[in-house]
């Protein structure tokens, strides 16, 4: 009997302690009038640098009653392509198609007035958009296609931002990228997607670049704000994130001339110093003196194309093995110097051994300039 009545009551303490800290839980995570259904429930979290602020979700469903709007873009031209202020231009059409929901008037969201491309730079001044269907005072009105749903398209000339990813320039690849959503209806009300009857080429030429290739793709995107809508229904946290991406890659020729070839001359004019005898100290370091010299306004060239701000970058690292070998000359010369001229051994002593670095230095150079392009 004892032990029949301890068993409810420990029962009973273990479950008062687990509702305990539920709701602790519960509490701490939730503020008070927050809704803890923040992400549909169908899905999952894109970790990337895509969006500067909030999380990204790849939807694999929408919710019942949204309006789907299909979306499509055809680029013209890409330029003004700025690494240094991470910015860059685009002339493209975009089209939407849509069918209002069940239930609602049939015109009830037009989305064309209500998108917003939370990426474009400078709008005041690059922003302009001409619209195809318009009404008899030339403001936009959509056309009703024959399957009953509604179609607009509009050419845009727009400047956009993005965050360049320069940490393998110049063998870097970057994308660019037009970001839009709707300023006043949630993924709830409107969500984009992208229109299977778009085009399925990804031949686009982008000057000075070679591009790889075009994507599109639809998310929710989550905001830690209900912007003060107190009236709204649900979280009014999540909205539809349409994205179309142009990915676009350095000419390996661009490379491998105006970049690697220099400093490669420079490089190897310096080692060249070590197949001098010690005797002509003066000519081995002057030539050694100029080309670090010349490494460091060769570098200062090409960061000339880069943020001032910019971390170390791929080619920083070939120019940082570069000056580790010059300097490893520069000082085997300044001992040789003081070995010949102070301490009077002769100047054969070291020719042999002098050009078994030469090769090992150039070995070295070329043997990690493998490893960090591979890595």
């Amino acid at each position: 009997m004892l032990i029949r009545k301890k068993a409810p009551r420990r029962l009973l303490g273990v479950a008062g302690v687990i509702m305990i800290a539920v709701l602790t839980v519960v509490g701490l995570g939730s503020p008070a009038g927050a809704s803890t259904n923040v992400v549909p429930a169908h899905s999952s979290l894109v970790k990337s640098s895509l969006i500067p602020r909030g999380d990204v979700y790849l939807p694999h469903g929408y919710p019942k009653g949204a309006e789907i709007v299909n979306y499509g873009i055809e680029p013209i031209q890409a330029y003004d392509i700025s690494l240094t202020n991470d910015v860059w231009r685009l002339n493209f059409y975009l089209w939407f198609r849509w069918k209002s929901p069940d239930g609602k008037p049939a015109d009830a969201i037009d989305p064309t007035s209500t998108t917003a491309y939370d990426n474009a730079s400078n709008a005041e001044t690059n922003f302009q958009v001409s619209y195809s269907y318009t009404d008899a005072q030339g403001h936009e009105q959509p056309t009703k296609l024959a399957d009953g749903s509604f179609y607009q398209l509009e050419y845009v000339q727009c400047g956009f931002a993005d965050n360049f990813d320069l940490a393998r320039y110049p063998l870097d690849s970057q994308q660019l990228t037009i970001r839009f959503e709707n300023t006043t209806y949630d993924s709830n009300q409107l969500d984009y997607v992208p229109d299977p009857a778009g085009s399925t080429s990804q031949k686009f030429d982008v000057p000075d670049w070679d591009p790889k290739g075009i994507t599109y793709q639809s998310y929710i995107k989550h905001y830690t704000t209900d912007f003060g809508n107190s009236d709204s229904v649900g979280p009014f946290q999540n909205w539809s994130l349409a994205t179309y991406s142009i990915t676009i890659k350095r000419p390996l020729s661009n490379f491998l001339a105006k970049l690697l070839l220099p400093l490669l001359i420079v490089l190897v004019a310096s080692l060249l110093v070590l197949f001098l005898k010690s005797e002509h100290e003066i000519s081995r370091l002057a030539l050694s003196a100029s080309g670090l010299l010349t490494l460091i306004f060769l570098q200062q060239g090409y960061s000339g194309e880069l943020p001032p701000t910019v971390p170390l970058v791929l080619m920083d690292q070939f120019y940082a093995l570069a000056y580790l070998i010059i300097l490893v000359t520069f000082a085997r010369i300044i001992w040789e110097t003081t070995q010949v001229f102070h301490l009077k051994v002769s100047a054969d002593t070291f020719i042999k051994t002098d050009r078994i670095l030469a090769v090992v230095l150039g070995a070295v150079f070329f043997g990690g300039l493998a490893l960090m392009i591979l890595l």
